[in-house]
């Protein structure tokens, strides 16, 4: 289901639903975590963004990643406007979210750790919670999940509000015109508080039953060697106009072989 380049781990369809099933037992029993509940993410790529994401589905509660490149008075304004019950946060950012929860009142904070090279409050928290007790909350398409936050260039961030049908859809629309399916491989690259990481093509890929590779942050070539070397055949990769220019001005462009690609 999930490969996570930069900890190393991987992880299948039955891992992910019995992580995502502690985790959201975990904070429903130790931090009060229910359906409306906020639950904010201040980390670089991670397969614990899925993780935390599909928890809240669990719950009913909403998913809200934070843009870690905003300033820390910015974050306050947004943690302000959405009101989260928790902020789980990569450990390198812990100065920024203590700032971040008194400015915000902000109940409780989680640190996961990025690289895996430790055993975080995140992982003790599934390690420490029931895999086996399936929460069925009640929920319709017209129910948000999701919160993510505009850029804020104009003015100040808007709390853009992605239901469960929204996602869904997404997922279907985009399988004919993107060539999705089942044994499609996504390689991700761009940030998951964003919905081009998000929702191209990482959450089409867990609906569909196929693989998501996460890159902690865009390197040209990495990303190169990764389609080239077809360790995990890479079907689909989404970028921006600044990345595909840093990727054809890399020295291995010219002997790059994309056929893989869809």
């Amino acid at each position: 289901a999930m490969v996570d380049l930069y900890s190393h781990r991987e992880f299948t369809y039955r891992d992910m639903e019995l992580r995502t099933t502690s985790l959201a037992n975990g904070l429903a029993r130790n931090m009060k975590v229910k359906k409306g509940s906020r639950v904010a993410l201040l980390a670089n790529n991670t397969t614990d963004y899925l993780e935390i994401e599909f928890a809240c589905l669990k719950l009913g509660a909403v998913f809200v990643p934070l843009n870690w490149r905003l300033s820390v008075p910015e974050l306050i304004y947004i943690a302000s406007d959405c009101n989260p019950t928790v902020i789980i946060y990569e450990d390198i950012f812990l100065e920024a979210v203590e700032k971040i929860r008194k400015g915000a009142c902000v109940p409780e904070i989680i640190e996961l750790s990025g690289d895996g090279s430790h055993l975080s409050a995140y992982e003790k928290l599934i390690d420490q919670s029931d895999s086996t007790i399936e929460r069925k909350t009640d929920v319709t398409h017209d129910d948000l999940w999701i919160i993510m936050y505009t850029s804020g260039t104009t003015g100040r961030p808007k709390g853009a509000m992605i239901t469960h049908g929204m996602t869904f859809w997404n997922c279907v629309n985009l399988i004919k015109p993107h060539h999705l399916s089942t044994d499609m491989v996504n390689l991700c690259v761009l940030p998951l508080f964003h919905t081009g990481g998000l929702n191209c093509y990482c959450n089409p890929a867990v609906h569909l039953g196929g693989i998501n590779v996460i890159m902690r942050s865009f390197d040209a070539g990495d990303c190169l060697k990764l389609i080239h070397e077809g360790e995990y055949d890479i079907s689909h990769f989404l970028a921006v106009p600044t990345v595909f220019l840093f990727m054809s001005q890399h020295p291995l462009f010219n002997e790059t072989d994309f056929r893989t690609l869809k």
